[in-house]
């Protein structure tokens, strides 16, 4: 990619950074101070606290080394002895140590081997660790660990993370950049330095080696349920390389923006080959959109190296995978990477006679792209724009299993740049609405005279949901694709439910929803009051209400995306019951919110249809209010009760 930049080091700067850190990275001795400490500042219920952190950047080496100091406070503390290590993208984790030392100065040392975990942080957010529980862990307990973080090439922005989930005593930083030639600065570069929501008084300070940093008493950062992502509100402080040409925002994009083009508008080309297979696809197909739809599937068919493991340089050599050059070799040799693909695509369209472009890409993720951060590492991914019968079509071919109109739900509502020989404009992609992400549920269940309820249930993911199970499921096997649906089915249902799946549907197909079924055994889903049933008219959790807890927030209400679930519910009841009440029928309504629920019996079955579609992703404190009181009526209107009179022998007993 043309932000990695491998490098060759002389031999005297590799020794003068190994003698600058060495002395850095030895164990800290513990302090009496550090052993008197009982409690948090500010937080007396705190089961932890952070006593020392540092993170130390060599872009010399190419790594960065931390440290972690922790003492366990009271016993729900001990869950910091678990420790999870996030392995980055290309990176690697190495010299890894750990320890537990107990008030009485015992010394116990990490001898284990630590093992790699996938760990799930939202609806594709996911991320590889480094995972171990350090020994003999009680309260009073201080635990550490410290480890490397080694990079194949120049990372061309750093940062450092100021705030943690857990009261910081004392913190150090500090970063040596790099002092080499890079390609993309040919008339050189130096390293500029931003920072935002630090405590007063708080920043970088420049040394002849790089910058340093000591931070003292830094609060826990203390996060609420569905909020943005968290970077954009703790302090932080952001490095990056940056050319002598680029004064200001608009001369920096400018330059980048010439770059990518000329690097993109030559990879594309013009080749007859291209044009060959564009009308191949094509065949005789005059409908503008259907012509699309037609290059998309054609390239969807190449082989997404992108989504495959990672092959070593003697693997890539033993299959005979080369790296492209061009449009032309993806197509003739039926592989590439996601932005290869892409550029396929555009390629293809063009040669069909529409106007496509490539949009370089912000992903909000993780963060939101700001215009004033000379960071061209923000739009690092690439997607299409094609213009067809005067509608614009926003696409990705270049992520597998993506259908035709749909973007990973990261790729929308941000800002990319439509690539251009004057240096690109900038354009927001649009929002996804709640019809890209649907799920539909259906299910047919019995409820017995104890209370338990058994029966099917069949979900349907249409749309971002379905896209990123599929993904998700090229990481695994048959049994862990089992066992994700299983666990996101479960973590719906009352605490108890048994969930197995029976049967799911093609997880290699895009254009199509992913269907699955469950057989489920929830025991006590109905409660007995003297001689009645009473039964939770609705069956699911509503995740969202964990963004409503509050009575005030901090922080904006942020859904990754807009979405919709339809529910369809048939429980047949015990004989011997009567009904004595059914739950109301209920309507909510926003300008980019509806909820309605309807609940009525057919014989001696039970039926509720419910829908609760949302269409937006981001509010600000002002909406919190409007937005809560609408969750609020979901969330009584969900809670709503059924209740059965009989003569069954749970009800005589309870009686």
């Amino acid at each position: 990619m043309h932000w990695r930049r491998n490098l060759l080091l002389t031999a005297l700067a590799l020794l003068f950074s190994c003698l600058a850190l060495a002395q850095n990275e030895d164990w800290l001795p513990i302090t009496q101070q550090e052993q008197q400490i009982k409690d948090v500042p500010g937080d007396a219920g705190a089961s932890a606290i952070q006593l020392y952190y540092a993170d130390y950047i060599d872009d010399v080496m190419h790594t960065e080394f931390y440290y972690h100091r922790i003492k366990i406070l009271s016993e729900p503390g001990n869950k910091y002895a678990d420790v999870q290590i996030e392995i980055p993208q290309d990176g690697s984790i190495s010299q890894l140590k750990a320890r537990t030392i107990h008030p009485d100065g015992k010394i116990i040392d990490f001898t284990g081997k630590p093992f790699e975990k996938t760990i799930v942080k939202g609806r594709g957010v996911k991320f590889l660790a480094k995972t171990f529980t350090l020994p003999e862990v009680t309260p009073g307990s201080i635990i550490e660990y410290k480890y490397h973080v080694d990079w194949p090439y120049i990372l061309e922005e750093n940062y450092w993370t100021v705030q943690h989930d857990l009261y910081t005593v004392k913190e150090d930083f500090r970063i040596k950049p790099y002092s080499g030639a890079l390609d993309d600065f040919p008339m050189g570069y130096h390293m500029s330095v931003i920072f935002g929501n630090m405590p007063p008084g708080l920043k970088p300070k420049q040394e002849s080696y790089g910058f340093q940093m000591h931070a003292e008493n830094i609060p826990a950062f203390q996060a609420e349920g569905y909020m943005p992502p968290a970077d954009e509100y703790k302090p932080e402080v952001r490095f990056f390389y940056m050319g002598g040409g680029a004064t200001n925002a608009d001369k920096f994009w400018q330059d980048v923006g010439r770059r990518w083009n000329s690097r993109v508008e030559h990879y594309i080309g013009n080749r007859d080959e291209i044009k060959q297979a564009a009308a191949q696809a094509i065949g005789n197909e005059t409908d503008p959109e259907k012509k699309l739809r037609a290059l998309y599937a054609r390239v969807q068919q190449i082989r997404n190296l992108s989504y495959e493991r990672a092959r070593s340089q003697q693997e890539q050599k033993k299959e005979n995978l080369k790296d492209d050059s061009n449009a032309g070799d993806v197509l003739s040799r039926g592989y590439g990477y996601r932005y290869d693909i892409t550029r396929l695509f555009v390629a293809m369209a063009r040669a069909a006679g529409f106007e496509a472009s490539v949009l370089q890409v912000s992903n909000r993720k993780e963060r939101f792209f700001s215009r004033g951060l000379f960071s061209a590492n923000q739009l690092a991914s690439e997607i299409a724009l094609v213009s067809a019968g005067g509608k614009d079509y926003y696409l990705d071919p270049g992520t597998r299993f993506c259908p035709f109109g749909l973007l990973r739900w990261f790729y929308t509502s941000t800002v990319a740049m439509k690539l251009d020989k004057k240096g690109g404009t900038f354009i927001s992609v649009p929002a996804a609405t709640q019809e890209k992400a649907v799920v539909q549920r259906a299910a047919s269940l019995k409820l017995q005279p104890d209370g338990s309820l058994q029966g099917e249930i069949t979900v349907q993911y249409t749309g971002e949901d379905a896209l990123e199970y599929r993904l998700d499921a090229l990481s695994t096997d048959e049994a862990g694709r089992k066992k994700e649906l299983e666990d996101e089915l479960s973590s719906l249902l009352p605490q108890g439910a048994v969930v197995k799946m029976k049967t799911a549907g093609d997880w290699q197909a895009s254009e199509t929803p992913l269907t699955a079924v469950f057989s489920v055994d929830i025991p006590g889903f109905a409660s007995s009051v003297g001689k009645r049933l009473l039964m939770p008219a609705y069956l699911f959790q509503t995740r969202q209400l964990d963004a409503f807890k509050q009575t005030n927030r901090k922080y904006p209400v942020y859904f990754p995306y807009a979405f919709a679930e339809v529910d369809n519910l048939n429980i047949q009841l015990p004989s011997g019951y009567t009904t004595e009440s059914v739950p109301s029928t209920e309507d909510a309504s926003l300008p980019y919110a509806r909820y309605r629920s309807i609940s009525q019996l057919k014989g001696d079955t039970f039926n509720m249809q419910r829908a609760l579609l949302f269409n937006g992703i981001f509010f600000d404190l002002d909406k919190y209010k409007e937005v809560k009181t609408f969750f609020n009526k979901v969330q009584s209107a969900d809670q709503q009760e059924l209740v059965l009179k009989g003569g069954g022998p749970v009800a005589q007993k309870a009686d």
